[in-house]
Order: structure tokens, then C-alpha cells, then sequence
């Protein structure tokens, strides 16, 4: 007899977009990831490129086969790491009139203090139950470490450019804290994110340095998040979605057990508790993009249900903002036209959408309504190519 249940689905944005995926159980179960493999990073910085290959393959394989990875090993200090979540935490325990002198809404590149359900993945909920505080690269600040020729390009470019990261000036302990803590880990991500970006094009069958002339100054956006356990049945710390970023590193506390899920192929959630000194790394849907679908940008989403505060710190990377990235040679089809990725245009769009409330962000209503547009203005073009 046929199974003539209806079948459940999980809601997601997956590429800034709604989606859905049926949960499949028994009979009907496609192969898939129940854990999310953890690999030794370590062999990353041997001075053997073959070593370094053969932690490039253990990658390649995660990211291709799950889209996310435990990075064990990663030679980020723990002295650092540990500094910046006492100071997140001490920021995020102020006043919220305090933590508003730097308001996200007063800043176009979306940088600064987003307060509890300032975003909205899951139209089924209240909002994201998180408070975050976003920082990123930004020539005008020396802790950048911006290059001197990338930052005379900059200026000359943008010459009416305004800095892009809000620091607090209240002067509170906790406000004159943040910055050096935060500015300290910020630096060490770059570094270890730089080493990893060649392991990814090794990963890929390329030359280790595939990628280095358009990461000379990378997009950088570190965001310090504060999720409250879940107070109503219906609440979640973010709902589920898809990162838009090359790839993140999110380094969880320890002092909440559990919050990262992450979906496999049958809509099951796969819990991805923190796990000391190491790094949850995931694929972003640029580098999906990138790799025309090699590397999987997978959903996941934070639940907060245990009663504790839980504090995270991710770290996401991707190319120069004026760099375009071109689909990687080994990935592509023959004869298959592909067109560029140009990094500037693709992260404004995709973090205006998801921040409908900011001044310059978008609702999905009027990104679907531009992407029409769009599409109507291709058609009559080739309408009259044609005729």
C-alpha cells in the first residue's frame, strides 16, 4: 500500500531565497551526513606541500559532501580567543541605551549594534531571538592592517568615503574594552583565514596561491552575537538559512552546551555543539557560486533552549570588494558559459536583504520584484536581438 501521509518539511532562505526540504525517514532516506567531521588543520602551515595536500583532500571531501567541518588545530591562541568573548560578553551585559550609541540603522554598511529580533529569517517566529555587535575591514582603521597602495586606491575611488566600523565612545570599561579584544581576534581570523583559503584551492585542484590576488584586502565582517535561551515554543536564536559569505568560521563558547543545527539531505537538524579550541567552518553561497556547486553552502540555524546564555563569534571571509571572482577552471563544464562574481555588488545585496529594517535594506518582496524586473528586461532584449 502507498504512504499516503503528507510529508513534513523544514522552511528555509537558502542563495536569499525561501526554500523547502521534505523530512524523509525509513524506506524513503537518501544517504547523508549525521555528524559534522572534524579535521586537524595543523599539517596547513608544514613546510611540506604535501602534507599540506593531504589535508586540502580531507577538506575538499567535507565541504563537497556536507559543507561544513570542525577546524581542529587552527593556531588561533586561546589567550586571544578567550579575551574577546570576556569582552563581548561585558559589551553585550550594558544598558541597551549604552550599546545603541552604535545602532546598525545609522551605519550604510551595516556595521554596529543590532538589537534582540532586529532580523527575521523565519516569518513564522517573532524575529531572531540574537543581539549582535559587527565589525569588518576598514581602511581607516590601522588594526586593519589595510596596505598602503590598496588604501591610496581606496581613497582615490571613494574619496568621500566615511569609516566603516562604529566604535562605541561612551567611556565605559566595557566600551574601551571592545575594541583592542575584539580588533586582537579580529586579526589572528585573517591570518588563519588567509592559510585556509589556499587550502581550499588546493581542495580544488588549483595552485596554492589560486586565490591571493584578489584577497590582498579581504571582505572581512566578524559579528559578536549574544542569543538569550528561548523564552516561547515558537522563538529561535536565527533562523534557518544559508551564510552568503566565501566561507565562516564560528567559534562557539563552551559555557552554553548546544545551539548550531545544521540540515543534512533528509531535513534532519545535526546538533554541531561547540567543542574546545576549534572552529565550526562552513561553505557560503559565494563560494558555491564559485565553485558552480562543488563546495555546498548548507543550511543551519541556532536554537537556544538550554537555559544558558550562549555567545558566538563568526567570522566571515570573502575576496576584495572591487575584485571580481571568476568560476574556478576546475569546476567548470566545457562549453558552459559562466559569468563573474563581482564581490561588491553581491554582499551589499545580500546583506540589505536580510535587513529589512535598516535604511538601506531590502524586503524580500522588492528583491523578488527587482530580480522580475530584471528578468523582463533580459527577455525583451533578447526579444529584440531576435526580431
Amino acid at each position: 500500500m502507498e504512504n499516503n501521509c503528507p510529508k513534513e518539511y523544514v522552511h528555509y532562505h537558502a542563495g536569499g531565497r525561501p526554500g523547502s526540504r521534505p523530512i524523509l525517514t525509513g524506506k524513503d532516506a537518501k544517504p547523508t551526513f549525521e555528524e559534522i567531521p572534524k579535521i586537524d588543520m595543523s599539517p596547513i602551515f608544514s613546510e611540506s606541500l604535501e602534507e599540506r595536500k593531504k589535508v586540502a583532500a580531507q577538506v575538499g571531501k567535507a565541504c563537497k559532501e556536507v559543507g561544513f567541518f570542525y577546524a581542529v588545530n587552527h593556531g588561533v591562541s586561546e589567550e586571544t580567543i578567550q579575551g574577546a568573548f570576556r569582552a563581548v560578553e561585558n559589551w553585550f551585559s550594558q544598558p541597551e541605551e549604552v550599546k545603541l550609541e552604535t545602532n546598525i540603522n545609522q551605519n550604510k554598511h551595516f556595521r554596529g549594534y543590532e538589537p534582540l529580533l532586529s532580523t527575521q529569517l523565519d516569518p513564522n517566529t517573532r524575529g531572531d531571538l540574537k543581539e549582535a555587535y559587527m565589525i569588518g575591514e576598514d581602511p581607516y582603521d590601522p588594526e586593519s592592517r589595510c596596505p598602503d597602495d590598496v588604501k591610496e586606491k581606496i581613497m582615490k575611488k571613494h574619496p568621500d568615503l566615511i569609516p566603516r566600523n562604529q566604535w562605541p565612545k561612551i567611556p565605559t570599561p566595557a566600551n574601551q574594552a571592545l575594541r583592542p579584544a575584539v580588533y586582537g581576534y579580529y586579526k589572528e581570523m585573517v591570518d588563519f583565514a588567509r592559510a585556509l583559503l589556499r587550502t581550499f584551492a588546493l581542495a580544488l585542484d588549483m595552485p596554492e596561491n589560486h586565490f591571493d590576488s584578489i584577497a590582498t584586502f579581504p571582505k572581512c565582517n566578524m559579528r559578536s552575537l549574544h542569543y538569550p535561551s528561548q523564552e516561547f515554543a515558537t522563538d529561535v536564536g536565527i533562523g534557518a538559512h544559508t551564510d552568503y559569505s566565501c566561507f565562516t568560521l564560528v567559534c562557539q563558547s563552551t559555557s552554553c552546551p548546544s545551539g548550531l543545527q545544521v540540515l543534512n539531505a533528509n531535513g534532519i537538524w545535526v546538533n554541531a555543539p561547540p567543542v574546545e579550541r576549534t572552529f565550526v567552518c562552513n561553505v557560503g553561497d559565494f563560494f558555491q557560486e564559485a565553485t558552480a556547486g562543488r563546495f555546498l553552502s548548507t543550511v543551519h540555524r541556532v536554537v537556544n533552549k538550554t537555559g544558558s546564555e550562549r555567545y558566538s563569534i563568526p567570522f566571515f571571509f570573502a575576496p576584495n570588494m572591487d575584485a571580481e571572482m571568476a568560476v574556478v577552471e576546475s569546476c567548470r563544464e566545457p562549453g558552459k558559459e559562466y559569468q563573474p562574481l563581482q564581490v561588491g555588488a553581491y554582499f551589499k545585496k545580500r546583506i540589505a536583504a536580510a535587513r529589512s529594517k535598516h535604511p538601506d535594506g531590502t524586503t524580500p518582496e522588492k528583491t523578488r520584484a527587482e530580480d522580475d524586473g530584471k528578468l523582463i528586461l533580459e527577455t525583451v532584449k533578447q526579444v529584440a536581438a531576435v526580431a
